[in-house]
């Protein structure tokens, strides 16, 4: 799908549906889906989805997103991580200094890279509700730094593995250098 603002023949991310049909696909990970809008309704916005059965994540140190990014600010890097996987789904966790990159189901078994860990079946993962966009009066909230704009549209396993692989060697290299 092209853009009609954008250049000839650069691609854009599909529109994206309206979020009761994301919020009901990612529901549709738990055993109880009403749980979920219920946890999402809370305080936190924030339900834990098991993992496995609609996707996995990569779990992405903050230093290694900041270092490869050159930059902190989160809403910066959210848009730079938007570009880098292709506006595809990636949660930031102030909190926990993390991002996840969400990822086909089944890619924790086969993932290798030291750098950042797959998780995958018998995980559960804090997922915010859909309009978590960016960082809230709480500020330590989980919250989508790209948010999922249609089910099943998760990150290319190659580009988050690709990703990941260069910028522990980046960071490697600079420790290296400032050691």
């Amino acid at each position: 799908m092209t853009n009609s603002t954008a250049r000839s023949g650069a691609l854009t991310p599909p529109s994206p549906l309206p979020s009761g049909g994301v919020e009901a696909w990612i529901a549709s990970a738990h055993s109880s889906p009403e749980a979920v809008y219920q946890e999402w309704d809370g305080e936190c916005r924030l339900a834990l989805i098991p993992l496995g059965k609609l996707f996995d994540a990569v779990r992405i140190p903050e230093h290694l997103v900041h270092g490869v990014a050159e930059v902190s600010d989160p809403s910066t890097v959210s848009g730079w991580l938007g570009w880098i996987f292709n506006g595809r789904p990636v949660i930031h966790d102030p909190a926990g200094r993390r991002y996840y990159a969400l990822v086909p189901p089944g890619t924790a078994r086969l993932w290798r890279a030291p750098a950042a860990a797959c998780l995958g079946d018998g995980t559960y993962l804090g997922v915010p509700r859909t309009d978590v966009t960016g960082l809230e009066g709480h500020a330590w909230g989980s919250y989508w730094a790209v948010p999922v704009t249609r089910p099943g549209w998760l990150c290319r396993t190659s580009d988050v593995l690709t990703f990941v692989m260069v910028a522990g060697c980046l960071t490697d290299a600079d420790c290296e250098a400032e050691s």
